[in-house]
């Protein structure tokens, strides 16, 4: 038996944990024993705890970055995270190592941790980079901009890079690991899961990658019970910080719809105050699988499990993205004409938006393009695959 640990440290809510929780029961079935360290505790007891899993906070860059611009890449991104200064990245860094010692782990699966990529770095323990395209970046010098379809300063992206590269260089010296020549080396494991379909990757551009597929929860959450009616239904799940949330709220409210709707973190007035004949919510999580089968559209912010999850079901998108994460994905899926997109400031226009959606026949026709790729997608298969990669990988020498 290995003590697997999963460790996911950016992002939230609930979709890293989704990802990771079908591999890590699979390997529990073959007798491992995962445990997780996790960015985010609220989701683990909707998501974990039914399961009887055991799992920890994971050590975090807690401090506040001022005065950068808007992060034009990952090494932009990670700038904001801990690797601007050697000595804190250090000190998580070491809070990492130390709790896998505590953890007594003969393997880490990663979910969009950078930190936790860094740290174990040159550790000697078994490491699996898990997670859609954008957590797993292409192996470039420099790393694909975030917004690939600009043109970007590519001056600033190099120096951008350099700078990072050297911030870590200084904790590997100190952790006495293998340095980075390139900052794309960060993302070296001896296993990379890429948990996608190309057509859903951040990076359209990609050459090559380990597609297995998405992985998500099916078959757990609230049940699905529609506003009654005959009016086109609509799956929202929106996040309570949406700055675009009450106007968006209310268009879905006023509309010709049957809308049924989760808002994690939503202050019970704001619920109350737009519940109606037409508009429902539902506080926990809802059975995905039971939504994507009933509806007719579903608007959300962008996340890649519930996207993938729609999208296989041949179902249309209306995306509202809150971060650059979820924009990628609206862009590159406008592209491919399988979802329309707004930002927080047309959230007024939501019913304009959503009747276009549904009447524009064009929208799920594309929607069904993309399923009809993968005809009888079994997640099972791809949950069985990820899990025989991983026992291999158990197998091999340390």
């Amino acid at each position: 038996m290995a003590r697997i640990v999963f460790a996911w440290e950016l992002g939230g809510d609930y979709g890293h944990i989704a990802r990771m929780l079908p591999l890590a029961l699979e390997l529990r079935r073959r007798g491992h024993d995962p445990v997780f360290v996790i960015r985010e505790l609220r989701g683990a007891e909707l998501l974990l705890a039914p399961h009887g899993m055991q799992w920890f906070q994971a050590p975090l860059w807690l401090g506040h970055v001022t005065n950068l611009p808007d992060a034009a890449g990952y090494a932009e991104m990670l700038m904001r995270f801990g690797f601007l200064n050697a000595r804190s990245l250090t000190s998580i860094a070491r809070a990492w190592r130390n709790l896998l010692l505590l953890l007594r782990a003969d393997m880490i699966v990663m979910d969009h941790a950078p930190t936790a990529l860094l740290a174990t770095r040159g550790l000697g323990l078994r490491r699996v980079n898990l997670g859609d395209g954008f957590c797993i970046p292409p192996a470039a010098r420099p790393l694909p901009l975030f917004m690939w379809w600009q043109r970007g300063n590519t001056v600033r992206q190099a120096d951008s890079e350099e700078r990072v590269r050297q911030v870590a260089n200084e904790t590997l010296f100190a952790l006495d690991a293998p340095p980075l020549m390139t900052l794309a080396e960060l993302f070296d494991c001896d296993l990379q899961l890429v948990s996608s379909f190309p057509e859903l990757d951040h990076y359209p551009d990609r050459q090559g990658g380990d597609f297995i597929g998405p992985l998500f929860t099916l078959g757990q959450g609230a049940p699905v019970l529609w506003p009654e009616g005959d009016a086109p239904r609509v799956f929202v799940y929106l996040k309570a910080e949406y700055a675009g949330l009450e106007r968006a709220l209310v268009a879905l409210r006023d509309a010709p719809l049957r809308v049924l709707a989760h808002v994690p973190g939503a202050a019970r007035d704001t619920l109350k105050r737009h519940t109606s004949a037409t508009l429902r919510f539902s506080e926990a999580p809802l059975d995905i699988e039971a939504a994507r089968s009933s509806c007719d559209l579903a608007i959300c912010h962008g996340g890649h499990g519930t996207v993938s999850a729609m999208l296989l079901a041949g179902k249309p998108l209306l995306l509202l993205p809150m971060q650059m994460e979820q924009a990628m994905t609206a862009h590159s899926l406008e592209k491919r004409g399988v979802a329309l997109s707004a930002m927080p400031e047309a959230a007024a226009q939501l019913q304009r938006l959503v009747k276009r959606a549904l009447g524009e026949p064009r929208l799920a026709a594309a929607a069904r393009a993309v399923a009809a790729n993968y005809p009888g997608y079994d997640q099972a298969a791809t949950v069985t695959l990820a899990a025989d990669r991983c026992s291999a990988l158990l197998e091999s020498p340390a």
